[in-house]
């Protein structure tokens, strides 16, 4: 009787003894994880975000970066096995040239030589002059692409820049205007990660061109993203794009018929052609692709980016201190 009494007791006792322990276990985790927030708390930042709030999905949508000190959505076209994801941003967030033309004057040389012609005239012949009186179509050398990868307030280009003079309708120049990613926090700018393209070149290059950007546009073949990620192809201006634009090709060619959507341009030029650049069309016509002179200042830009994912929240929780 004493004998079973006294197991008994044993039994309860080390039952007891694991309730302790256990509740020891969680008081030291609850302890451990206060002590981690008030350590971030007083730091003024946040503990890093667990992996799980990282995870995109193709076609998420992305706040990330400003322009014009206007938020950017993104859309998530592709993902990588090492964290990183390519975006484009949602809508046109501006209208520019691909390049202006390094005479200062579309479609006139430097002796005054008027290119103007329902004809052919020498500047179709000679590609040499044609890029330099309309505009550059190599993705290289363009203005656009330098203005897209530069912090910098004032940016410096080869040759003329983008001054409105040297623009076909004498409009949109943005040689003044801050480069594009200015708009990014410094722990934005540090998520976007360098991308080495190969581009097809234009009539004047001997072959495909090199680049490393960190801001760029979408070739034809990478359409293709979009479509996989079940994101439109054809897209419109943010109201601010379309308030600022001087040459109102927006109501022109798209509202006045109807029609959102709007022009924007590829990187890809067209071949056999040294100032011609391929841009996604309005679905007016049912054509995809189109063709316009480098120097139109009235075509949508929609960049894309690939970020390192687990970066993005940091570099939101910077723009909110």
């Amino acid at each position: 009787m004493y004998k079973r009494q006294e197991n008994i007791d044993n039994s309860l006792g080390k039952k007891a003894d694991r309730r302790k322990r256990a509740l020891e276990v969680i008081e030291f985790i609850a302890v451990t994880a206060i002590c981690v927030i008030m350590y971030f708390h007083e730091r003024g930042t946040s503990p890093p975000p667990d992996d799980t709030d990282t995870l995109l999905k193709l076609g998420d949508k992305v706040l990330f970066g400003t322009y014009l000190e206007e938020p950017i959505e993104w859309r998530v076209i592709q993902l990588g096995e090492d964290g990183a994801a390519v975006l484009i941003s949602e809508y046109i967030l501006t209208m520019k040239a691909f390049s202006a033309a390094d005479s200062g004057s579309f479609n006139y040389d430097d002796d005054g030589n008027s290119y103007w012609s329902v004809g052919e005239t020498e500047a179709d012949r000679d590609l040499a002059l044609q890029a330099y009186v309309r505009g550059s179509s190599s993705w290289v050398q363009s203005d656009l692409r330098i203005w897209l990868n530069s912090d910098k307030e004032n940016v410096v280009y080869d040759g003329i820049g983008p001054v409105a003079g040297a623009m076909c309708n004498i409009k949109n120049g943005y040689a003044s205007e801050a480069g594009f990613l200015t708009g990014f926090t410094a722990q934005e700018r540090e998520a976007i990660l360098p991308t080495e393209h190969r581009t097809n070149g234009n009539a004047c290059d001997s072959g495909p061109v090199s680049s490393t950007d960190l801001v760029y546009l979408l070739s034809e073949e990478e359409l293709s993203w979009l479509m996989e990620a079940d994101v439109s192809i054809r897209t419109k201006p943010t109201a601010l794009a379309a308030e600022q634009d001087q040459t109102k090709w927006y109501k022109m060619f798209s509202l006045d018929y109807g029609i959102d959507a709007y022009y924007w341009w590829l990187r890809d030029p067209v071949p056999e052609k040294s100032s011609n650049c391929y841009y996604v069309s309005n679905g007016y016509t049912g054509v995809l692709l189109s063709e316009m002179e480098a120097g139109a200042e009235g075509v949508g830009i929609r960049p894309a980016l690939r970020v390192d994912t687990k970066k993005l929240a940091l570099g939101a929780d910077e723009r909110q201190e």
